[in-house]
């Protein structure tokens, strides 16, 4: 008994092994395990040394970038009021212009952006459309307060990098990145003051759409 015991031990442990192996090698596990990486910064064969703060300023750069662009697109798809559009037009405009020489300078460092956002990010888009009409508009804005907060203070401790191209980039971006900050202020004291009167509901949530 016992010897057959361990043989069907040995048998299950076998089996075991070969499931373990195929779930890893499977097309699932690959496509998450690619997806993960093009959310991160990648550095190549031909990286030249950065310190950390450095190589963190080209990740969350890239995400702010992207937050920005993206959210830009899809408030322009629904929006009905000008000073969104227009703020948004911008946003795309200049923010994916700064993308395309971010992505120069990191690549001229050996090291390739993120490709993706990551989920968090991407959770901060998709809520956009849990709200509808102005309470879409007044989430948009409000986020583009939000990241260009952050970025001001992310591209102000870059700009006293001892990198002198990544401070110069830095840099030339905090005016654009200031202005753009004053703007969202603008439009959300806007649309603060338009809602004075209507109650605590300052994001509309009673314009959330209906799931």
């Amino acid at each position: 008994m016992d010897k057959h015991f361990r043989h069907l031990l040995v048998f299950g442990l076998a089996i075991l092994s070969a499931c373990q192996q195929s779930e890893k090698q499977s097309p699932e596990n690959a496509d998450s395990s690619q997806s993960k990486k093009d959310t991160l910064l990648t550095k190549t064969a031909a990286a030249k040394p950065l310190d950390t703060s450095t190589v963190s300023f080209f990740q969350q750069a890239a995400y702010g970038g992207m937050v920005e662009v993206e959210s830009s697109n899809q408030i322009l798809q629904h929006t009905k009021d000008p000073a969104i559009k227009t703020f948004a037009e911008m946003m795309v405009k200049d923010h994916g212009a700064a993308n395309v020489q971010l992505k120069a300078l990191a690549a001229t460092n050996g090291y390739i952006l993120p490709a993706t956002l990551p989920n968090s990010k991407v959770d901060l888009i998709s809520k956009m459309d849990t709200f509808k009409d102005e309470g879409r508009d007044e989430y948009y804005i409000q986020l583009m307060v939000t990241e260009h907060k952050n970025a001001i203070q992310l591209f102000s401790m870059a700009s006293r990098s001892d990198d002198v191209a990544v401070a110069k980039f830095a840099s030339t971006l905090l005016p654009t990145l200031n202005h753009h900050y004053q703007h969202t202020l603008k439009i959300d004291s806007a649309f603060k003051k338009a809602k004075a009167n209507q109650g605590d509901d300052p994001l509309k949530l009673s314009d959330r759409k209906n799931k």
